[in-house]
């Protein structure tokens, strides 16, 4: 018979290699333990951390998690995690907005506490933009009212890449975010030192052209594609009649005479003032120099619609873009009093602009 004895003395060996290998797992699963702790426990308790001063930015009432993901976007602190959880047990359910001052060398706690404490507010302005104003306009307006500052405003304008779906097909180039900065009452942040222009200026922009796909509302959006429209198109035309009609009842009559021409072959150029005056400037009226100047945004010498919007029209003019009066006018004039006679041949129009010429409007 075999003896027993070798199979004994590797059942044993087995035995102490499984449970050195249970303690050498241990004892690694516990360095690394230790080690992770005292790395958290360094960021947290900011044992070994080198100091520095630091303005945060809150631009809106913010939660921890935001909160940390930033100061860690920032490189004040490894653990945003951590500073959730902080906050949680120092009962911070939220952080108001303002401007902050931190020290990099700081404990979490003491971040949180400065985070609270430390606040220099932040001033909100209420601004009003009308119905029809440019690109030009609304930036000296937000200039004026210290929102922005105006060479950031128009860095940002031309060329940052918003990701907003009206915006998808239009070019990037020079004003082309005119017709979608919805006119309305909004409250901003107000511009300060601390702030980054640039960034500050994405906000503001951003904030009106949200207010856009807001009021640009899925109802107009489906009329829009069974016209077999684009709103870019329609941004476009609405500008115009902003421009044009001053009186509500007629923006939808001058919608109708846009359309017309653009529709007849008779009519190459849709000859409207206003889109000349986005270059020249406002005056009292064009000369024939004017009517010749060379820019895409004369309509008597180019055909179809500007390359841009001329203005940032309100909803009952995108409203009369999108849904304009169907008639046979292919014309209008200006009465002193701003309302129009409009004329479906080129003889009753002449006849128009002499009466009116004659002061038989006054």
């Amino acid at each position: 018979m075999a003896s027993k004895k070798p199979r004994r003395i590797w059942s044993v060996l087995a035995g102490m290699l499984n449970t050195v290998s249970y303690v050498v797992l241990i004892v690694g699963l516990s360095l690394i333990i230790s080690t992770f702790a005292i790395l958290v426990a360094n960021d947290v308790l900011a044992l070994v951390k080198d100091g520095g001063e630091l303005t945060v930015e809150l631009k809106q009432e913010s939660t921890p998690e935001a909160v940390g993901n930033l100061l860690m976007e920032m490189e004040a602190i490894e653990y945003p995690w951590a500073f959730e959880l902080f906050s949680m047990l120092k009962k911070v359910e939220s952080y108001e907005p303002g401007t902050y001052t931190i020290d990099t060398g700081m404990d979490y706690s003491q971040m949180i506490s400065a985070l609270r404490d430390d606040r220099v507010p932040v001033a909100v302005v209420r601004v009003t933009i009308p119905e029809g104003y440019n690109l030009k306009e609304i930036c000296a307006l937000l200039v004026e009212k210290n929102v922005i500052v105006e060479s950031a405003f128009w860095e940002v304008a031309n060329n940052y890449d918003f990701s907003h779906y009206f915006l998808k097909d239009v070019p990037m180039e020079e004003n082309r975010l005119e017709g979608y900065l919805f006119p309305d009452t909004y409250e901003f942040y107000a511009n300060n030192e601390n702030v980054n222009a640039e960034s500050h200026a994405v906000d503001v922009i951003n904030k009106m052209l949200n207010n856009f796909a807001k009021k640009y509302t899925k109802a107009m959006r489906n009329l829009t594609e069974a016209n077999g429209m684009t709103i870019a198109d329609v941004v476009k035309v609405a500008s115009l009649i902003e421009k044009e009609a001053q009186r509500e009842e007629e923006r939808m009559i001058i919608g109708g005479v846009i359309y017309n021409r653009l529709n007849s072959g008779n009519f190459p150029f849709l000859q409207i003032d206003a889109s000349i005056l986005y270059v020249t400037g406002h005056k009292e009226a064009l000369t024939a120099e004017d009517l010749q100047i060379d820019s895409p945004y004369n309509l008597y010498t180019n055909s179809g619609l500007p390359p841009t919007a001329i203005c940032n029209p309100g909803v009952a003019c995108m409203m009369a873009a999108i849904q304009p009066d169907n008639h046979k006018y292919y014309y209008y004039v200006a009465k002193p009093d701003g309302s129009h006679i409009f004329s479906r041949t080129n003889e009753e129009h002449n006849r128009a602009i002499a009466d009116v010429a004659a002061g038989k409007y006054n």
